[in-house]
């Protein structure tokens, strides 16, 4: 054993030398009697169905003096403690999605972690990253886990990133692991817990009243995690994976353009995009498609934006968004057209003409796909004219 790297409730972990192999090991040494061997095997079989290089590598388990160990594969350091430490936006992205295709692949396998959180995250010399810690991990299939006695009430995991369902007393699902995933990332971007609360009843409370703070993130990674901490499951993403698309959209079109661009030449190849009338560069642009976020999340932090002074950036979140929207039922479908209707109104009303005619642009695009009444067509269409003609003036 060369030094201790922690010390927790059930079990201590050191950094030890195996002298057969000649290599570096994580040693897993359970301190607590009873169930503390079933435990470790479960932790050890858990790990063994999963290979994946986003997941941390089981060597070896045994009994030392009776007490149960676990010899994992070592790690540099930890998520928590590498956020410590001020980071990119880009950085935090790449770390916890690398963190996320391990869930994923978890998921993948019928296991859920249950404990999902930056210190169960751990980077590697050569700065990959693998999920660890799979202590408290359920099989889908049979339930099985190796329950500890800590008292009526307790929901195991940790509080500060604990399911809603959970604190109920519910086994949960993949889609647990996800809204940890998702307190875990925003917490990291937005440099505060979302949720307050130092017991499950407050702590419940404060995930029904919506997330705090303003992650320094593009505003589809900040609609991908307001959804995915949504308060009930079925609102949440289906899976990780889709989770994962929605959050690395930043190989898409639209950051691109906004980065290589400029402001206003990316709101002229945006002009071009959305089909407007307003002449745009010879570009050749393609927008990939990408499994879509919800509609009312993305319109909601669009507005939020709006309010914030980011017009073009909310009006290329809903134009990434248009084809989803286009795909509801009809209801839904005029249900956004009205609130794009809105937030046009709002941007020509403080001065934001070429924001707001690209917003009137969308909903005639949705008025005409879903056959309204022709005053209305004619209203909207009025209305993205003055827009333009504003928009004109302004660049003479």
């Amino acid at each position: 054993i060369v030094r201790l790297l922690g010390d927790g409730s059930f079990a201590s972990v050191y950094e030890a030398r195996d002298r057969e192999l000649d290599r570096r090991v994580a040693l897993k040494l359970f301190t607590r009697q009873g169930d503390e061997l079933a435990a470790a095997f479960h932790e050890a079989r858990v790990l063994a169905r999963l290979r994946h290089e986003n997941v941390l590598v089981v060597h070896d388990i045994g009994e030392h003096y009776g007490a149960p160990f676990l010899a994992l594969e070592f790690a540099q350091t930890d998520l928590r403690r590498w956020l410590e430490q001020p980071r990119s936006t880009e950085a935090i992205l790449d770390h916890f999605c690398q963190a996320g295709r391990g869930l994923a692949a978890a998921h993948r396998s019928n296991l859920v972690h249950h404990d999902f959180k930056p210190a169960n995250v751990l980077l590697r010399p050569d700065g990959t990253v693998a999920v660890g810690d799979f202590g408290l991990a359920r099989c889908h299939d049979t339930g099985g886990v190796v329950e500890r006695d800590a008292g009526e009430g307790y929901a195991f995991g940790t509080l500060r990133y604990i399911a809603p369902e959970r604190l109920l007393g519910n086994p949960g699902d993949a889609r647990s692991d996800q809204f940890s995933f998702c307190v875990a990332l925003w917490e990291a971007l937005a440099d505060r817990h979302p949720f307050t609360g130092s017991n499950s009843t407050r702590r419940y409370a404060s995930i029904e009243a919506g997330p705090k703070g303003k992650p320094q993130a593009p505003a589809w990674v900040v609609a991908a995690l307001r959804r995915g901490m949504s308060p009930r499951p079925a609102d949440r993403f289906a899976s990780m994976e889709l989770l994962l698309a929605a959050l690395e959209r930043r190989q898409s079109t639209t950051p691109w353009v906004r980065r290589s661009l400029g402001g206003a030449l990316a709101a002229s190849v945006l002009f071009a995009i959305l089909g407007l009338s307003r002449e745009a560069p010879a570009l050749d642009v393609t927008v990939t498609p990408i499994p879509a976020l919800t509609v009312d999340a993305t319109l909601h932090e669009a507005s939020e934006l709006v309010l914030d002074g980011e017009g073009m950036q909310a009006i290329a979140l809903i134009g990434q968004q248009m084809p989803a929207l286009g795909e509801l039922d009809r209801q839904r479908q005029l249900e956004g057209l009205a609130k794009i209707e809105r937030l046009g109104d709002f941007l020509d009303n403080t001065d934001q003409h070429v924001e707001a005619t690209m917003a009137y642009a969308m909903a005639i695009s949705l008025a005409e796909s879903n056959h309204v009444e022709a005053e209305r067509l004619d209203a909207l269409t009025d209305k993205r004219s003055h827009a333009q003609a504003k928009a004109r003036r302004l660049d003479r």
